[in-house]
């Protein structure tokens, strides 16, 4: 059963903090602290809301509320809305199924043009991972065309395409480059006229590596605030709830959260131990202490958000001073400490057998000292 937590917010210059998530708050410490991760954690932000309401948003350590970070491939989430804003509107017949040979001469040919702008944006193109070709992502001088011309150059490692998950960005980027020329604009326009204005996300830009080559699947900074209203556009099948304005249809929002992958697909390269992979966001992660979280945005300096959709959540872990392998098990047993804190019922109990007391009375122990 869904439940709606009363909040009573107490403000101040560095935090607006909501009552009664104990257990959120204690692994929180913890973290900064350096208990139950690899290093300690020197600054974040969190936010937690429901059904687009704010139940809890509070800074830590030496971060502040509403400070920018670098999101890395968090990105990739806010460019595979961009992906279905387009396939809303159709400019020049593009589709989850157009191929990138469509609208780009250079990937016109054999093995290449069978590359579709959905396996591009489920790391099933066959392209490379970033470590082989990522200094065209990081080149300032030339554009996201010529950087996808680069990119055809490059050979189909993980291909044919659609028979291997590979994880990278290079295939992101040669989409981007399709995407300039079906809607007849750059890249960063169509962001800022699709999803940045009508969302008035006043935090939210590249500034990686140019204007003309802006690196589409990580080269955003974003805050916890604008971050977390584009996860919950998601998760309101497309509409942004603070502007009423429909971002994505119910379609398109509920596609770019379905499985684009399957088991069947070997795994040449990952982050994690599996290939859920929707459009730009994984699906059903964080499991190893509790129900998975239906979606999330992950990037490697720690900063990530993820989607309950059983309770309407979407939490915000904004930072960029550590590596999400050094957060990815305190990830998990924030999500569980979170359901806990909403619906204290028996799942509380299981979450203390999984190493949350553990974790209290260290940090206790440790702030006593």
């Amino acid at each position: 059963m869904r439940v709606m937590v009363v909040l009573l917010l107490v403000l101040s210059s560095h935090e607006a903090v909501a009552q009664d998530f104990n257990r959120l708050t204690t692994l929180a410490n913890a973290t900064l602290a350096g208990i139950g991760v690899d290093e300690a954690v020197p600054g974040f932000e969190i936010q937690l809301m429901q059904d687009g309401q704010v139940l809890y948003h509070r800074a830590f350590g030496s971060w502040t509320l509403g400070q920018p970070a670098k999101v890395d491939s968090s990105t990739k989430t806010l460019s595979g809305a961009l992906v279905m804003s387009l396939v809303d509107s159709g400019e020049s017949g593009f589709s989850l199924d157009s191929r990138l040979a469509d609208f780009l001469p250079s990937f016109d040919k054999p093995g290449y043009r069978d590359i579709t702008v959905r396996q591009a944006f489920s790391h099933s193109s066959g392209l490379p991972a970033e470590d082989v070709g990522g200094a065209v992502l990081l080149a300032p001088n030339i554009t996201l065309n010529q950087a996808a011309n680069v990119i055809a150059q490059m050979p189909l490692e993980h291909g044919p395409p659609g028979s291997t998950f590979g994880y990278g960005g290079l295939s992101m980027q040669a989409t981007g480059a399709a995407m300039e020329v079906a809607a007849g604009m750059p890249y960063i326009d169509l962001f800022d006229e699709r999803i940045a204005t009508p969302m008035q996300l006043a935090e939210t830009r590249f500034y990686i590596a140019s204007d003309a080559n802006p690196r589409v699947a990580g080269g955003i900074e974003s805050t916890a605030a604008d971050f977390g209203r584009v996860m919950d556009m998601l998760l309101n099948d497309g509409v942004d709830r603070t502007t009423g304005q429909r971002i994505l249809s119910v379609a398109s929002a509920r596609e770019m959260l379905t499985r684009q992958t399957s088991d069947a697909q070997p795994i040449a390269a990952s982050p994690v131990e599996n290939n859920r992979y929707g459009i730009g966001v994984w699906l059903d992660q964080l499991d190893r202490f509790g129900p998975p979280a239906n979606a999330m945005a992950g990037g490697a300096r720690g900063f990530h958000s993820w989607i309950d959709a059983s309770e309407g959540l979407v939490f915000t872990f904004s930072t960029d001073t550590t590596r999400f392998a050094n957060l990815h098990d305190m990830a998990s047993r924030m999500h569980a400490a979170v359901l806990a804190d909403l619906v204290p019922e028996p799942g509380a109990a299981v979450l203390l057998t999984l190493g949350f007391l553990s974790i209290l009375q260290r940090w206790r122990f440790q702030s006593a000292v």
